[in-house]
């Protein structure tokens, strides 16, 4: 447990000296970058004896996730950044109870998931209950988003989008 505890802490040392900004923007409109998939060819997905390529959840509902969760689905790798182990495009909303924007957005990405069911999952983390993640993904404000494709670094949006706006990244991310 210290040992992840110390790598995560040094993951967030290593996205704050590439100078990771935070603005209420998508990096790259959403669209994860795409030149990725050589650098994760030669892992196996599966290889921290996950099989979440099988048992991804399409219900179309929200998805809450630990921290624990959180690192079944996402790999953090200090040298090649986050890899998704899904197959399934997702967003991570990355939130708070308190926070009035994160709740405005709630019924939105509900809506959205139940839209873009089979096509999209759309998963949400507690910062207050995991803040060794968000720490080490460098979230500083909420809510923030991630748009995650397989073989692909994310994309991210912080700040709350207005309904409109949401679906247009989605309908790019997910062309």
């Amino acid at each position: 447990m210290k040992k992840n505890i110390l790598f995560i802490i040094s993951l967030a040392l290593f996205f704050t000296a590439c100078g990771q900004k935070n603005k209420q923007t998508t990096e790259q409109n959403g669209n994860p970058k795409e030149d990725t998939t050589e650098a994760y060819s030669h892992l196996n997905p599966d290889q921290d004896g996950s099989s979440l390529k099988d048992n991804e959840n399409l219900s179309g509902k929200v998805i809450s996730l630990s921290s624990d969760d959180f690192m079944k689905i996402v790999k953090i790798d200090q040298g090649k950044g986050l890899l998704y182990k899904g197959k399934t495009p997702c967003i991570i909303d990355f939130y708070a109870e308190w926070c009035r924007p994160c709740m405005q957005l709630k019924p939105i990405t509900e809506k959205f998931a139940e839209k873009y069911k089979g096509k999209l999952i759309i998963y949400k983390v507690n910062v207050d209950k995991a803040q060794d993640i968000c720490q080490a993904l460098g979230i500083q404000s909420i809510p923030t988003l991630f748009f995650f494709k397989p073989n692909a670094q994310p994309g991210k949006m912080v700040g709350a989008p207005s309904e409109a706006e949401l679906e247009k990244v989605i309908e790019d991310f997910l062309k």
